[in-house]
């Protein structure tokens, strides 16, 4: 009967534990990370493409790609250079395309990769300083066989994954 007794006092006690943890995780929120008080809008002017890639479209894509993002975020609101807190400077540095990723059936390629190298710099106009300056790398990868069109879906891949970086880093590792 002892045996019965603890067993029912310990399923109420972890009910009671388990229901304490779910409702204090309910209080977390992962809706942005913390930026300085001062940051509410950010500049993001069309990225220089010095990378000799030759596709005429490849800034305007990057910087929309990640101007869409940072309103998906909701961290900061996207403003003209002259009013913004903070500006976002970006320059694509590099295309690297058809590198092997993957070999098949002897040594033919059957999977290419595509490498996109960017420099980024963060200015916060408020207080007049260079928050940071890094460089960011991404890749795409994309079957050997797909040619000029596979070639194109590596390179949104890597779009998407170096965006995806920059908007992290500007959000939550200043």
């Amino acid at each position: 009967m002892q045996n019965l007794r603890s067993f029912q006092i310990s399923l109420y006690l972890s009910a009671i534990f388990f229901s304490a943890v779910l409702l204090a995780g309910c209080a977390y929120s992962f809706t942005g990370a913390s930026v300085p008080a001062h940051w509410k809008t950010i500049a993001v002017p069309l990225f220089d493409d010095d990378s000799g890639f030759g596709q005429p479209s490849l800034r305007e894509d990057v910087t929309n790609v990640l101007m869409q993002k940072i309103q998906q975020d909701n961290t900061l609101q996207l403003a003209d250079k002259e009013s913004a807190n903070v500006e976002l400077r970006g320059a694509i540095t590099s295309v690297i395309a058809d590198q092997p990723s993957a070999v098949g059936q002897g040594t033919q390629a059957s999977r290419l990769e595509l490498s996109l190298k960017v420099r980024v710099t963060l200015i916060d106009h408020v207080q007049n300083k260079e928050v940071w300056s890094k460089d960011f790398t991404a890749t795409g990868d994309y079957p050997a066989s797909e040619g000029q069109a596979g070639r194109e879906n590596g390179l949104q891949q890597a779009i998407e994954n170096i965006t995806d970086d920059l908007l992290l880093e500007t959000v939550s590792a200043w």
